[in-house]
C-alpha cells in the first residue's frame, strides 16, 4: 500500500521535474572535467599556426575542420572608408550593437560620446560604427546616404542572432578598410564592442586602453562565472543538447567588451574553428577559453548600472541602461 502511494506521488512528480527542467541538472556534464566544443580541434595550436605563417599560406597541420567562412561571412553594407580617420597608431574602433529600428539610439550616440567632437582624444584617434543585422521593413538607405556608419550583416536582425553582430564585428575590426585600400594595413590597435543602451566615458576609455599594449591579449568587461539556464519557462533556457555542461566559461558581458589588436587576430581565426553559440557573450567566453586568453574583471564597466550624472561618473567607463532621452539629457547640461 505504501509503495503505491509513494508511486503514485513520485511519477507527477517527476514528470513536472521533467517538463520544468529541473531534471536536466541531472544530467548536466561537468564543465571543468569534460568541456570541448565543435568541431573539437586545437584552436589554439591552429590561431599560432596562422599567426606564425603567411595570412594565404596554409599552416603546417591543414588537417582542421571549417565552421565558419569568412568568405561568405561578408557583410551587405559597410561603413565608408577614410584611410585618415583611425590608423595603426593611437586608434580606437568603437562598434555599436544596434538594430535596424533603433534610429533614436543612434542618433543619441551620434550627438553625444560618438560624435566628432570624440573623434580624437588625448592623442588618440577614435571611429564609431553601428553593426545591426537586416530587417526588410526598415528602410536605411537615407541613414547610409547621411552617415556611412553602419555595418549591415546578411543575417535576419533577431536576439539569437546577436552572435552573427559579434563575428561581423570581429570580421570588420580585423580587416578595417583592408580591402578599400589594400596597399595600407589598417589593424586597430583597440576595439570596444558596446550596446547603443550605454553611456560611455571617451576620457576614461582612452585612459585604459593606454595601459595596454596592442599586443598583449585583453579581453576586458564586466565578467559573469555563470551556469546555463534549464528551467523551461526561463526566457535564455538552454536545453541539455544546445549546451550539456554545468557551467559556462568566464565571460565578458557582451554590453561593453574592451579588446586588443591581438585578441581580435585571434578570435579572428578562431571563429573559423569554433561553432556559432546563440548567445554572443558565451560565444566569446569559449573562443578565450580555447585559446587560453585571460577573462579580465573590470567593474569599470557597470553592467547592473543605473543612469547616474555624467558628472558623478568618476572613473567609470560604460554605463548600462541609457535611453536616447537620458544621454542627450546627460550631454545637454
Amino acid at each position: 500500500m505504501h509503495k503505491r502511494i509513494a508511486v503514485a506521488v513520485a511519477v507527477p512528480f517527476l514528470l513536472l521535474c521533467y517538463f520544468l527542467g529541473l531534471s536536466d541538472f541531472l544530467f548536466e556534464r561537468s564543465f571543468q572535467r569534460d568541456f570541448a566544443w565543435p568541431p573539437y580541434v586545437d584552436v589554439r595550436d591552429y590561431v599560432v599556426q596562422r599567426l606564425l605563417y603567411n595570412k594565404s599560406s596554409t599552416p603546417q597541420n591543414s588537417m582542421y575542420l571549417f565552421e565558419n567562412d569568412w568568405t561568405i561571412n561578408r557583410p551587405l553594407i559597410s561603413p565608408i572608408c577614410n584611410v585618415s580617420s583611425i590608423g595603426p597608431k593611437n586608434s580606437l574602433l568603437i562598434i555599436v550593437k544596434t538594430a535596424p529600428g533603433r534610429l533614436k539610439n543612434r542618433q543619441a550616440i551620434r550627438s553625444t560620446w560618438g560624435s566628432a567632437e570624440f573623434s580624437r582624444y588625448d592623442g588618440f584617434d577614435i571611429r564609431t560604427i553601428f553593426v545591426m543585422g537586416s530587417q526588410p521593413d526598415v528602410d536605411l538607405r537615407e541613414e547610409i546616404r547621411d552617415y556611412g556608419d553602419l555595418l549591415v550583416g546578411n543575417f535576419q536582425d533577431t536576439y539569437r542572432n546577436n552572435t552573427m553582430k559579434f563575428i561581423l564585428s570581429i570580421g570588420y575590426a580585423y580587416d578595417h578598410c583592408n580591402r578599400s585600400f589594400p596597399r595600407v594595413k589598417r589593424n586597430v590597435p583597440y576595439v570596444l564592442l558596446i550596446d547603443d543602451d550605454y553611456m560611455l566615458s571617451i576620457p576614461n576609455l582612452v585612459a585604459e586602453a593606454k595601459k595596454f599594449a596592442p599586443h598583449e591579449r585583453l579581453y576586458t568587461g564586466w565578467r559573469f562565472d555563470s551556469s546555463p539556464f534549464r528551467l523551461i519557462f526561463h526566457k535564455h533556457r538552454v536545453s541539455l543538447s544546445d549546451y550539456p555542461f554545468d557551467r559556462y566559461p568566464p565571460y565578458i558581458s557582451a554590453g561593453a567588451v574592451l579588446l586588443t589588436q591581438q585578441t581580435v587576430r585571434e578570435f579572428y581565426h578562431a571563429i573559423e574553428h569554433v561553432r556559432v553559440y546563440p548567445y554572443d557573450d558565451v560565444y566569446a567566453g569559449i573562443l578565450a577559453y580555447l585559446l587560453g586568453i585571460y577573462v579580465r574583471p573590470n567593474d569599470r564597466f557597470q553592467f547592473w548600472g543605473s543612469v547616474i550624472p555624467r558628472s558623478e561618473m568618476g572613473s567609470l567607463i560604460g554605463i548600462h541602461g541609457y535611453s536616447p532621452e537620458q544621454l542627450a539629457e546627460m550631454f545637454s547640461s
